[in-house]
């Protein structure tokens, strides 16, 4: 009787203490009864994310090969490949500026216009003021690179501080900047019909002349690139960087847990107000005058913003990377199309739908209302 009891009272504790869990044999059998992911690769939803994400190399591949079917003895040559990378300086700078910009949720409208003040005050400074030894031509890039991060942090204090919309804010004031630009090249020799012919010092010159270890590429270029590459370091690999990404997604959120959302979006602006200046020397340098180039490349630079993010970016999210690239997908189709002696609205007609698709690409799924 003590025998039954005993194996009553044991089969009793024994359903009570069971577990649901299953033992651990078992659970070796359920690993190994799992179904493999799905690799098929016609799938439909992996073809529509590998289009998104590599559609952007596949448009310019099919633009070389498009161009150098149609002008194999001028598009395709090294010498073409020269000539877009060593003319990319500007375009490059102005990306930078617009993508950092975005990604702190605002929008810069002002950056161009900066890059001329600079520029016409380098040459007031080199021309009229007689700068033209190598200390004082390095003292007015300098002062122009200050002129501009200046007026950057203006823009900041408006829209941080005063909470002004950064459109209106970057507007405005690049509008009073090409004011004070046209009024700065009365102090320009010779005056500002003959701006374009006005000559400058050697050593500037030299400066924007000079290439990269005998190589055909310009120094300035190669300054470009690595200044493009410790912006996407500092962006991407600190705190400062991954906060400004934090302003950008939500302000809020990223005030209460502690970023200084005002400080950031200064300090962002006047960023940008020094790239504009830093494009604004640059293109002194390079040209050997002065010409009123930079307004067009506005559109340009905000296309490759917004192309860049929406496809190359696996969150959809702003990066200087892709910025970077699809400069050159559109350098290459504007070169392209020159050498076709296509006329230049196309050129600027195209620009402006590529960026209606990449906005479009880029907008919330989720967004009902």
């Amino acid at each position: 009787m003590n025998d039954g009891s005993t194996k009553a009272s044991s089969g009793v504790a024994f359903n009570v203490g069971a577990s649901d869990r299953p033992l651990f044999g078992v659970k070796d059998d359920i690993r190994r009864e799992r179904k493999p992911p799905d690799r098929n690769i016609l799938d439909r939803d992996r073809i529509v994310d590998g289009l998104k994400q590599w559609g952007l190399v596949i448009v310019f591949l099919a633009i070389v090969v498009t161009f150098s079917v149609l002008r194999p003895t001028t598009f395709m040559t090294w010498q073409n490949a020269i000539n877009i990378v060593n003319n990319s300086s500007s375009l490059l700078l102005f990306s930078q500026a617009a993508t950092l910009a975005l990604i702190i949720g605002e929008f810069d409208l002002s950056f161009v216009a900066v890059a001329d003040l600079v520029a016409v005050l380098v040459g007031v400074l080199v021309t009229g003021f007689g700068w033209t030894s190598g200390p004082a031509i390095a003292g007015a890039l300098v002062l122009g690179l200050v002129c501009g991060a200046a007026i950057g942090a203006v823009n900041g204090l408006f829209v941080a501080k005063a909470f002004v919309p950064s459109f209106v804010t970057t507007l405005a004031v690049g509008s009073i900047a090409a004011g004070l630009e046209l009024a700065a090249q009365a102090g320009i020799t010779g005056g500002m019909k003959q701006i374009s012919v006005v000559v400058l010092p050697a050593p500037l010159q030299a400066l924007g002349s000079m290439t990269v270890l005998g190589s055909p590429i310009k120094a300035t270029v190669v300054l470009v690139f690595l200044f493009s590459a410790a912006s996407w370091i500092v962006l991407r690999r600190t705190t400062p960087g991954r906060q400004a990404y934090a302003v950008g997604g939500n302000p809020m959120a990223a005030y209460l847990s502690g970023v200084p959302v005002a400080a950031l979006r200064i300090a962002a602006f006047a960023l940008i107000g020094l790239i504009g200046a830093l494009a604004g020397s640059i293109a002194l340098a390079e040209r050997g005058y002065f010409n009123m180039a930079s307004p067009p490349l506005l559109l340009p630079a905000y296309t490759a913003a917004f192309l860049g993010a929406a496809v190359l970016a696996k969150k959809k999210r702003f990066d200087l990377f892709g910025s970077v690239f699809s400069v050159f997908v559109l350098l290459a189709l504007s070169n392209g199309l020159s050498l076709m002696n296509q006329p230049r609205w196309i050129a600027s007609a195209i620009s402006g739908l590529v960026l209606l698709i990449a906005v479009l690409l880029n907008r919330p799924q989720n967004r009902k209302v």
